[in-house]
């Protein structure tokens, strides 16, 4: 008898030191010198959605069922628009190859100018049972609010990366403005946010600091400060009145100092997953307490009972693991890079992976704040 029993390696942690990178290169900077740049955004700013609906081509029989009224009364409409009239509507009930899909874009909040290119996700409503080799036909996105203006177009091949979720895909760089998003007006007064890896006290006081001495070539007390740090995330940059009539300089100048001290190198313990982008960023520092982990991708096959070899019939196994090794430090914490090496070995989707983090989190068996972006 030959039997296969999922879920039966369970990988058992102690301590290795290690850095990991798992999902889409995302790496957060580990060097002693960034700029101001690096380490803030406007507070004020935020991301910008876009919106819209389009029409996919080039399906092979996938697509919507064209009995449906609204995805065969807009294939016509734009038929109609090329002068390509259909005298029968029933010609095109067969065909599955179009689908109706909702088109989204987010524009960081840095914003965006004419001509500027963004990636669009796509997504099937209407019927459709997969997206694969489809083409989106030119979609006009506009602003996520009510009666909102036109700011772009979406057009391009799909990439489907999810193989469980063939409704779902993507155009790289696929959406192009034709209006400027301008993410945030600077008057005399704006706040920067610490960006999340970096919250802290220190680090608002660190970024003030480096601002005042550049500004005055100077650490005089007794100046007026350009920049105050006001909690673990915000600085307040007051712009002094010679220099309000050259923002676009000042700006300039305060965003590329060189922040230069060790304390760059100690982030806080953070796990910060994007499930949209596939991708998990650690610090160097997170530990994880001792665990066990099982899941389907680890599998062991038995046969029952032992057959005899031979050369016409070999004995063969079937196994899926990886193995770790460790270095006690006196301390029954693990480092979680080695897990993360471990699922890469295992080839397990990032998603899975994410799904695991969380289940830690909630544990208590991951030491660090689990951030979800």
């Amino acid at each position: 008898m030959r039997s296969t029993t999922p879920i039966i390696l369970a990988l058992l942690l102690a301590v290795a030191p290690a850095i990991a990178q798992v999902g889409t290169p995302q790496a957060l900077p580990r060097r002693a010198e960034l700029d101001v740049r690096e380490l803030v955004e406007f507070a004020d700013a935020t991301s910008t959605e876009l919106f819209g609906l389009g029409l996919v081509s080039g399906l092979s029989g996938t697509g919507d069922p064209l009995e449906d009224s609204a995805t065969r009364e807009a294939l016509m409409a734009l038929m109609r628009s090329q002068g390509m009239a259909v005298a029968n509507p029933q010609e095109l009930a067969d065909a599955r190859s179009v689908a109706m899909v909702w088109v989204r874009a987010r524009i960081p909040n840095t914003g965006g100018r004419v001509g500027d290119t963004f990636t669009a996700t796509i997504t099937a409503f209407n019927g459709a049972t997969s997206l694969e080799g489809g083409e989106l036909m030119i979609a006009p996105l506009r602003h996520a609010t009510p009666g909102g203006e036109l700011a772009g177009f979406a057009r391009g091949t799909l990439i489907v990366d999810d193989e469980t979720a063939l409704q779902r895909a993507r155009i790289r760089q696929g959406v192009e403005l034709v209006t400027n998003i301008t993410p945030v007006q600077i008057g005399s007064e704006f706040d920067l946010k610490v960006k999340i890896q970096y919250a802290g006290y220190s680090a608002t006081s660190l970024v003030a600091s480096t601002i005042n001495d550049a500004y005055y070539n100077s650490d005089a007390l007794d100046l007026p400060p350009v920049a105050k740090p006001i909690d673990d995330r915000i600085v307040r940059i007051t712009v002094p009145e010679a220099d309000r009539g050259a923002l676009p300089q000042f700006l300039d100048f305060i965003m590329t100092r060189r922040v230069r001290d060790p304390d760059l190198l100690k982030l806080p313990a953070r796990v910060i997953v994007n499930r949209e982008a596939g991708a998990i960023v650690a610090t160097a520092n997170v530990d994880i307490s001792p665990v066990g982990v099982a899941h389907h991708a680890l599998q062991l096959t038995v046969t029952q009972p032992a057959p005899v070899a031979t050369a016409q019939a070999p004995i063969t196994s079937e196994e899926r693991w990886t193995g770790l090794s460790s270095t006690p430090e006196g301390t029954q914490t693990a480092k979680l890079s080695d897990l993360l090496a471990a699922f890469r070995a295992l080839e397990m989707p990032v998603a899975e992976q994410i799904e695991i983090l969380e289940m830690m989190d909630r544990s208590g068996a991951l030491h660090a704040e689990f951030i979800e972006e």
